[in-house]
């Protein structure tokens, strides 16, 4: 059986002992942790045993935006932002100096 086509980009993670769909666009952030990195849902979180730069190398470059050096988000799914900090899917995250400029074009703030 096929899995759906939902029209966008996925990519598969490992879910125990089995890999499951992960569409891009349900990413809400990707979270570095040493060698390893959290993937965040809306629904759950996943972790793949690669740093935070070889997922993002996986994903399409549209996608996700480095806002920190721990963290990529989605910019589909930011709500708000605030001097140094974005706010999407209940959780506040920081933002970095050196990703502060890039952010703020790709948000085309007003």
């Amino acid at each position: 059986m096929t899995p759906p086509d939902t029209g966008g980009p996925s990519v598969f993670v490992r879910d125990g002992d089995q890999w499951v769909r992960l569409d891009v666009q349900d990413i809400l952030y990707v979270e570095a942790d040493d060698d390893q990195a959290h993937i965040a849902t809306a629904q759950r979180r996943f972790t793949v045993n690669r740093t935070l730069k070889q997922v993002l190398e996986g994903l399409p470059q549209e996608s996700l935006q480095r806002v920190h050096r721990s963290f990529a988000v989605n910019l589909r799914n930011v709500t708000a932002y605030s001097e140094g900090h974005l706010h999407l899917g209940g959780r506040q995250l920081p933002v970095g100096r050196s990703f502060k400029r890039e952010l703020v074009q790709r948000l085309n703030l007003l």
